[in-house]
């Protein structure tokens, strides 16, 4: 008698639910991920845990626990559900096309991806880049992106405590996540030419005495940069915005000396709108960062995009060093 090989495996649908369930520890959540009502994770969990004969979850009054053996399903399914969608992924996508949506930085997107953009539409022209901008921290599932761009550190990176800190986080759960470093992020005092030569900006511990531009989203930017510079922070009202591009319309118009990313003000400094009246510039706890799901890294569309990333933030430093060296 010929031996059976039809697999004994509990449908897909419930694997489905228990990884999404187990991810998020919240029946809830895994329901508005999968697009599904809350009582249908609960029967297929249900289903789940009487094919297998044993409880995988914990229902506590407030909160959702893995039971041992949900603990040892987790991440065996996990894995097989990216596999899986890897495998369809790479069927469906055999050359580098496809749509590839890139989450990124407001300003960082205006004023550094978007101006190189058609060089990668040049290069790979099946591929359409759809951008969106926020600074809220990633999520690839609920923000159904493939790329993000975000500044900081990733988990596990040492934090340089003396340095300038970076208020935003960059995801809210690093797992799955893999990521790339781009480009150091480097702080500037920037004012526009006229505002310089008005206010006499010779020596650096002038600053304190003028109008200072302030970001909400880098609350400590200026307070980290005065204590880096030995200066007593000054205690005087500025101008706060709630972006980096508002605070260089701003300094650009006069209204005080911002302190801004040198990769977000290069194209302002290159055409004389801003000036930077004292040197150098100051390294932050953190760089920019492409980050993407660990198994898309080789996803042809996705590996086009840090390819082509890495190889044009490379000319990037590149260029900030000649201009460096010139000074």
């Amino acid at each position: 008698m010929e031996r059976s090989l039809a697999r004994r495996l509990p449908s897909l649908y419930a694997l489905r639910a228990f990884e999404a369930a187990a991810r998020h520890l919240s029946f809830t959540i895994a329901a508005e991920e999968l697009c599904v009502t809350q009582g249908a994770i609960s029967r297929q969990i249900k289903l789940l845990e009487d094919t297998m004969g044993l409880p995988l979850f914990k229902r506590l009054t407030r909160k959702l626990e893995l039971t041992e053996s949900g603990q040892i399903l987790f991440p065996t399914v996990r894995h097989a559900l990216d596999d899986m969608e890897r495998a369809v992924l790479r069927v469906g996508s055999r050359g580098a096309s496809g749509i590839l949506t890139v989450s990124a930085l407001p300003t960082f997107a205006m004023n550094w991806l978007m101006p190189r953009l058609p060089d990668f539409s040049e290069k790979h022209p099946s591929i359409e880049v759809q951008l969106i901008t926020t600074i809220r921290a990633v999520d690839f599932v609920r923000d159904n992106i493939d790329v993000a761009i975000r500044v900081g550190r990733p988990r596990g990176k040492d934090t340089l405590q003396s340095a300038p800190r970076i208020d935003l986080m960059m995801a809210d759960d690093w797992a799955g996540i893999r990521s790339d470093r781009l480009l150091p992020d480097q702080m500037v005092p920037v004012a526009a030419p006229e505002f310089v030569t008005r206010h006499g900006l010779s020596t650096i511990s002038l600053v304190s005495k003028v109008p200072l531009i302030h970001v909400g989203t880098r609350a400590n930017a200026w307070p980290d940069w005065f204590k880096n510079a030995d200066l007593t922070v000054p205690d005087q009202p500025g101008l706060v915005f709630g972006h980096f591009f508002q605070a260089l319309t701003a300094a650009r118009a006069g209204q005080g000396v911002a302190l801004i990313p040198k990769v977000l003000v290069d194209n302002d400094l290159e055409a004389g709108l801003l000036v930077i009246p004292f040197e150098p510039p100051i390294a932050t706890s953190g760089y920019y960062y492409l980050l993407y799901r660990a198994h898309h890294w080789n996803l042809p569309k996705v590996k086009a995009f840090r390819d082509w990333l890495s190889s044009t933030c490379g000319l990037a430093e590149a260029e900030d060093e000649l201009q460096d060296g010139d000074q």
